[in-house]
C-alpha cells in the first residue's frame, strides 16, 4: 500500500472544509505526524490548485469551491452614476440589498442602497440626492428607521460614514466581501433585516460561491466584528 503524500493529506482535508487557511492545514498535518517544511507544503498547494483541486480564496486561503461569486451591479448603476457625474472626485462606495436579493431565503419586502463616505460630506450627498426625489437617511439608527416600514418607495438610500477599505470597492461599487460585512453591521444597527435570516443569506453565499475569504475577515477586523464573522464562517464552512 502506497505512503500517503503531504498532497493526500491536503485533499482529504479540504473534502471537509471548503475553506481553509495556511495554519489550519500546518496543523491538520502536525497533528497526523506528517514531516513537511513550508515550502513543500506551499509547493503542494499551487499543483492542487493548478489541477482545479483547490482555489484561491484570499491571501493565505484556500477553497475546493470553483465558482466565483458575481456581483450584479446594475440595481444601483444609476445611484453610483449619478454621484460621480456630480462630484467626480468623491470617494464613496454603494450597494443595495436589491443586488443579494437572490440569496434570501425570503425575499424583503423593500429594497435600499447604502452609500459610504467621508462623514464630512454626507450631508451634502444627502441634499444632492433628496433633490434627485431619493428618500435619503443620514446615519440613521433604530428608532429612526422603523418609519422604512410604512415606505414602499424604491428609493430609499442610507448614508454611512466610511472606512476605507480600497481593495474592496471597484469603480464606486462594493465588492461582496464587503457587503457581507456591512449587512451584518446593518442588522445590529437598524431592523432591515431579521438576523436569522442575515446568518442565512450570508452562509449561502459563502457555501455555494468563492469569495475572498482573507479580505472580508480583514474588513470585518477594520470593523471590530471578526470574531463574531470567524465564528459564523467556522460553523458553516467546516465539518
Amino acid at each position: 500500500m502506497a505512503k500517503k503524500t503531504i498532497k493526500d493529506y491536503i485533499i482529504k482535508y479540504s473534502k471537509k472544509n471548503i475553506y481553509f487557511n495556511l495554519d489550519e492545514i500546518k496543523k491538520y498535518l502536525k497533528e497526523n505526524k506528517i514531516k513537511f517544511t513550508h515550502n513543500t507544503l506551499k509547493q503542494n498547494i499551487y499543483l492542487l490548485k493548478k489541477k482545479k483541486i483547490l482555489y484561491s480564496a484570499g491571501r493565505g486561503w484556500y477553497s475546493t469551491i470553483e465558482k466565483e461569486f458575481k456581483l450584479d451591479k446594475q440595481p444601483i448603476e444609476d445611484i453610483v452614476q449619478l454621484i460621480h457625474s456630480k462630484y467626480p472626485l468623491l470617494e464613496f462606495s454603494c450597494w443595495s440589498t436589491e443586488q443579494i436579493k437572490g440569496y434570501f431565503h425570503h425575499l424583503p419586502s423593500q429594497f435600499v442602497a447604502f452609500i459610504y463616505s467621508d462623514k464630512d460630506y454626507l450631508s451634502t450627498i444627502k441634499d444632492f440626492l433628496n433633490e434627485k426625489n431619493y428618500n435619503v437617511y443620514l446615519n440613521p439608527h433604530k428608532h429612526e428607521i422603523e418609519k422604512f416600514v410604512e415606505l414602499k418607495n424604491k428609493k430609499n438610500i442610507i448614508l454611512r460614514p466610511s472606512i476605507i477599505f480600497y481593495s474592496l470597492i471597484e469603480n464606486n461599487y462594493a465588492k461582496i466581501e464587503k457587503i457581507l460585512i456591512d449587512l451584518f453591521l446593518e442588522i445590529k444597527k437598524i431592523n432591515l433585516i431579521d438576523k436569522e435570516e442575515c446568518l442565512k443569506m450570508f452562509i449561502n453565499v459563502i457555501t455555494n460561491y468563492r469569495i475572498d475569504l482573507a479580505k472580508s475577515l480583514a474588513y470585518a477586523y477594520s470593523r471590530k466584528i471578526d470574531d463574531e464573522i470567524k465564528k459564523i464562517i467556522y460553523e458553516s464552512v467546516k465539518n
